[in-house]
């Protein structure tokens, strides 16, 4: 298992094209998860609005330090502006206190929305899965080792590994453009379990395209196929933003939507329902997956 997998992971760097795809999937997941969701009511810059707008700390000093608001051409006073934000008791003595305080409702913002997703469930079965299979190169590693099972499991090792590091580096990249206080502001045990179960559903989401890319031997609909699925996750994400609770509807992509989840102090109950659902798709999908090349 340990030189099947060192092998995927010594041709994937030999596959220019391939890294090249999911370094532009990267930046688009980047991207599309700091945009508003589409279907989703207008941002609200109260702090403890139900539909957020990110913003980063140079648009903040453009728009509200600088005294402009982007909703109004007039300047502001510090008792205006800090009414708009529903700050009016929090002691706010100049404009600069004000931007820290915004981190936890940009950061369940970042958290719920998994539009990004999208670019990754596109790209990533068709270059990791997909492509691989088409060269005959894992059928060839498989009639060597005389195990498909190994060569497989190494294939999705490889993938869910490199899900994995994708979807990190795109949610620090966002958490330190728009939420960089988050943690002094509340703990560090709240930003860890988070982060994890957020990992954890991004990888749920994945494995179907995963499955469908070991399942359907054409690229190019694993592509169209794979692309549809993210935008249906996409819209059952925002269709989950809609409720102020949660809903117990085990689709990874409908929970990762319930805003209720990523709260500080939130429910713990629902959060293990979650994770454990995400789990379950990760290892239903994955057996499917290896019984596919197992018998092809």
């Amino acid at each position: 298992m340990a030189k099947c997998l060192k092998q995927e992971v010594f041709i994937l760097f030999r596959r220019w094209p391939a890294l090249l795809l999911i370094l532009a999937a990267l930046i688009g997941s980047c991207w599309l998860g700091s945009t508003q969701p589409i279907g989703t009511e207008k941002y609200d810059r109260h702090i403890d609005a139900k539909s957020y707008w990110l913003f980063s700390r140079g648009e903040f000093r453009r728009q509200v330090l600088d005294g402009w608001l982007l909703s109004s051409f007039s300047r502001k006073s510090l008792e205006e502006v800090t009414e708009s934000y529903g700050l009016e008791d929090a002691g706010i003595q100049s404009l600069e206190e004000i931007y820290p305080l915004t981190a936890k409702a940009q950061y369940v913002r970042l958290l719920w929305f998994a539009g990004g997703l999208i670019f990754l469930c596109a790209v990533l079965p068709a270059a990791l899965i997909r492509y691989p299979l088409d060269t005959g190169f894992p059928a060839m590693t498989a009639g060597l080792v005389k195990s498909r099972r190994r060569v497989a499991l190494a294939e999705i090792a490889v993938f869910f590994l490199t899900a994995l590091l994708l979807s990190l580096i795109s949610l620090l990249v966002q958490i330190a453009l728009f939420a960089g206080s988050i943690v002094s502001q509340a703990g560090f045990a709240y930003f860890l379990y988070t982060l994890l179960l957020r990992l954890l559903m991004d990888l749920a989401v994945l494995s179907i395209p995963m499955y469908l890319a070991f399942r359907i031997r054409r690229m190019s609909a694993v592509i169209v196929l794979n692309a549809a699925y993210g935008c249906l996750c996409y819209a059952l994400n925002v269709l989950a933003s809609r409720w102020e609770g949660v809903i117990p509807i085990p689709l990874p992509a409908f929970l990762h939507g319930l805003r209720a989840l990523w709260q500080p102090n939130g429910p713990g109950l629902w959060i293990a329902f979650s994770a454990l659902v995400s789990l379950g798709f990760i290892v239903l999908f994955t057996s499917l997956s290896l019984r596919c090349f197992e018998r092809s």
